[in-house]
């Protein structure tokens, strides 16, 4: 049994002639004094040094009542392997808990300035929307409820498509509703990972200190996050990709690189804005969207095949401004941030007139990766092809990889395509659908 009883302590009256008021726990017959902020002067109490004000009396009972609270629920078996020092641990814990109070959209904003710049703009977008959905740049972490993020979710698909238009240095949006779940699943998946940051950073579950108690998003209906263009492409899609042949410059330069980057196991378009010249056929980076977050930096090793040297050639155009550059035609858009967005553009532009189904670059990794697997190519082959973050361990620092294998199996991918120069391909190695599309994040 956990008694309280409010105390003063006769020999600890301070300089300005007050005494402390202390809560006295006592379990198994061991005693902890817990302070408080009441004080009483020589008025309040009487000659054998026990409380007679009545209105500190009351305050201080209100205060134990809350304490006794904390621990209404513990159980008996619980507490059969708890001392005093456990007790007194776990009020201080839950008093600090709903004392305690943490800014999300401020804390949000802090946790986004630690994200590399590739997925900076994203968090920035679901936390610039939530807060223009609650009408105010502040909310309690501990104020977010569930019926709060449904409602938020089923705001967030009447918004327009937000996206960061980096020649003006804004967010924009396209004002058009997104498909059911497209800003509702991106959105709230993001605001999910920084409410979880602030749990890791706040919460302390082995010293019994549970700032932040529950999530919840925990519970919330779970829209599917709709990859708005990145799903992969069928093959005879990429096949027209390939065959290709525009007018306008900038539309061959787009198509040129989503090629390369299908045939160089999905490099994303800042890798290959940013390339050094391969030594012979091998060439070698460091994945930017992973680099920070694996112990290998995301090192990849790519075999760049013959079939590619003439969309090579294309994005080969002198640019002083490249520098030494690989592939200096990217460069005329001054930046890789640009020259995504340009990209994407210029490859929407074509598919129009094609009448294609509109996607956009990343469907290049998304499809290297959906046919390597379909073509019986082990996931964690893929996952390295791809410098995912994964399940990548600190075992495999220490492993020598063989990159032969991640060159054998894009050579079966790049083999399910006729390329310029080469005869026509039997259609026969060209699989059926029968995977689901892989994540090529």
């Amino acid at each position: 049994m956990i008694t309280y009883k409010p105390i003063i302590i006769q020999g600890g009256r301070r300089k300005d002639g007050t005494y402390p008021v202390k809560v006295r726990v006592t379990f198994r017959g061991v005693s902890r004094r817990l302070p408080t902020t009441l004080v009483c002067t020589d008025q309040d109490i009487t000659r054998s040094g026990k409380i007679k004000n009545a209105t500190i009396l009351q305050k201080a009972g209100e205060l134990i009542t809350r304490m006794r609270a904390t621990c209404d629920n513990l159980s008996p078996f619980t507490l059969e392997g708890w001392t005093v020092d456990d007790v007194v641990a776990h009020i201080r814990t839950t008093l600090t808990a709903q004392t305690f109070k943490l800014d999300f959209i401020a804390f949000g904003r802090d946790f986004i300035l630690s994200k590399d710049e590739g997925t900076r703009s994203s968090y920035t977008t679901a936390l610039n929307a939530f807060s223009r959905f609650l009408g105010s740049d502040s909310i309690d972490i501990n104020e977010i409820t569930r019926a709060q993020l449904v409602s938020f979710q089923e705001w967030a698909d009447q918004q327009g498509r937000v996206f960061y238009n980096y020649r003006k240095g804004e967010y924009q949006s396209t004002g058009k509703p997104t498909a059911k779940g497209g800003n509702a699943g991106r959105w709230t998946q993001r605001l999910a990972h920084i409410f979880q940051a602030a749990k890791e950073r706040y919460n302390d579950e082995d010293a019994g200190r549970i700032l932040i108690p529950r999530s919840p998003f925990a519970s919330i209906p779970k829209p599917k996050v709709v990859n708005n263009g990145e799903n992969p492409l069928p093959v005879e899609v990429m096949q027209r990709v390939i065959d290709a042949r525009p007018e306008k410059e900038q539309e061959r330069i787009a198509l040129a690189a989503f090629v390369l980057s299908f045939a160089t196991m999905g490099a994303n378009l800042a890798d290959l804005y940013e390339a050094d010249p391969p030594k012979g056929q091998i060439w070698r980076y460091f994945r930017r969207k992973t680099t920070k977050r694996r112990r290998d930096r995301a090192e990849v090793y790519c075999r760049i095949e013959p079939v590619l040297e003439p969309f090579v050639k294309v994005l080969q155009r002198a640019n002083e401004k490249a520098g030494n550059a690989w592939l200096p035609a990217l460069h005329i858009w001054g930046s890789s941030r640009i020259a995504n967005t340009q990209v994407n553009k210029y490859l929407h532009e074509w598919q129009d007139r094609e009448g294609l189904e509109r996607f956009n670059f990343y469907a290049a990794r998304h499809t290297f990766a959906t046919l390597a697997r379909r073509l019986g190519v082990e996931k964690a082959t893929v996952d390295e092809a791809l410098a995912h973050v994964g399940d990548y361990r600190v075992t495999d620092i220490y492993a020598e990889r063989n990159w032969e294998l991640s060159w054998e199996a894009n050579r079966k991918v790049l083999a399910l395509f006729k390329w310029p120069g080469e005869g026509v391909d039997d259609p026969e190695r060209v699989p059926a659908a029968q995977d689901e599309p892989v994540s090529g994040d």
